[in-house]
């Protein structure tokens, strides 16, 4: 899928109804352990049956660890993973571009070529190797001092508390659906459930934050944070946005003063200047929109006649991609930052 050249880099393999999805970690150096049973928790947080609303499509989710670890440690090799795919039927998919799907695009680009059912290597099945993946990095940032977490910042219109912008450890939160305010739970569950049965579907947001990234993490221009994040997190499907500062309209307000060591009065820039991290929290809010596959009738676009067609989708779809998709947000930052931290241990 994509692949990015960078001594790091990520590629991801398979599709929605392939026989198998899976990544290819490059970069890592070997003595690194990994936890598999902590790579499960990442795993099992993405799992639709983790989630009553969620997609019917229930997957094992098992992994095979092909190179690049043994008895828990990094190689130095290859990291490969493979994840076999069950669930799934090519039957119930038609060659008619749904709305606001990539199923036009890829049959055209592809010339017809491309297996699009379910989505293809555009659908969200293919954020399980990228939570994987992001896994192992989680896991080699934490012991550099680096901490990775979202929320569910908001579903639909009910949001969320923020963070606290200046926050220097984790706050306390449901490791399946983390709120800041818990309260907000049902009444977002419960949006939930009457979108679904209204045969609909919800956008989302998620906000994340980084702690512990050291100052001057990040390249000028093309290499800095938000580029670096950017790149990752757009390769989750259905995100179709990203912020990374407060929005101020006077730079008086905006402008974060100093302290002593270094740090500011406030964290308006998110935790980034110029492309690098500051020290202090890095956070940045990514906006999910709502699932386009809805079960009410639409008007499809049929890839051999090249015509309009009534359609009514009825695979099995989730209702809104959080909590599920706050994994693989995680997942990006983490990839990104550590990306970058290999480039700042060059340069330190």
């Amino acid at each position: 899928m994509e692949h990015f050249e960078n001594g790091f880099s990520l590629t991801l393999t398979g599709a929605s109804h392939a026989p198998e999805v899976g990544f290819a970690l490059r970069g890592i150096p070997a003595g690194e352990k990994v936890d598999l049973d902590l790579l499960k928790r990442d795993i099992i947080r993405r799992s639709a049956a983790s989630f009553e609303n969620a997609t019917p499509r229930r997957e094992a989710d098992g992994f095979t660890v092909v190179s690049g670890i043994a008895g828990g440690v990094t190689t130095g090799e290859t990291i490969r993973f493979t994840f076999e795919n069950r669930a799934y039927d090519r039957s119930e998919y038609r060659l008619v571009a749904r709305p606001s799907h990539a199923d036009l695009c890829a049959f055209v680009r592809s010339g017809g070529t491309e297996d699009i059912s379910g989505g293809g290597r555009y659908s969200g099945r293919m954020t399980l190797p990228l939570v994987a993946a992001g896994g192992v990095c989680r896991q080699i940032l934490a012991r550099r001092g680096m901490e990775v977490f979202a929320h569910v910042a908001a579903i639909g219109e009910l949001r969320d508390a923020p963070f606290d912008p200046m926050m220097e450890q984790k706050p306390v939160m449901d490791e399946l659906f983390p709120l800041v305010s818990p309260s907000k739970r049902k009444w977002m569950e419960e949006l939930i459930s009457v979108t679904r049965a209204a045969g609909d579907t919800l956008s989302s947001e998620a906000e994340c934050a980084v702690l512990g990234a050291p100052v001057g993490l990040g390249e000028p221009l093309f290499g800095g944070v938000e580029a670096t994040l950017s790149k990752y997190l757009f390769a989750i499907p259905g995100l179709r946005s990203a912020e990374f500062a407060e929005r101020r309209p006077l730079g008086s307000d905006m402008n974060d003063q100093f302290t002593e060591g270094g740090r500011t009065k406030t964290n308006n820039s998110r935790g980034i200047n110029g492309g690098m991290a500051n020290g202090m929290p890095i956070i940045f809010r990514a906006w999910f929109r709502p699932v386009p596959s809805i079960s009410l009738p639409q008007t499809g676009f049929d890839l051999i006649e090249k015509k309009p067609v009534p359609l009514m989708i009825t695979g099995r779809h989730d209702t809104a991609i959080l909590p599920r998709g706050l994994v693989a947000v995680e997942a990006a930052a983490c990839l990104a930052m550590l990306e970058m931290l290999f480039e700042y241990d060059k340069r330190n």
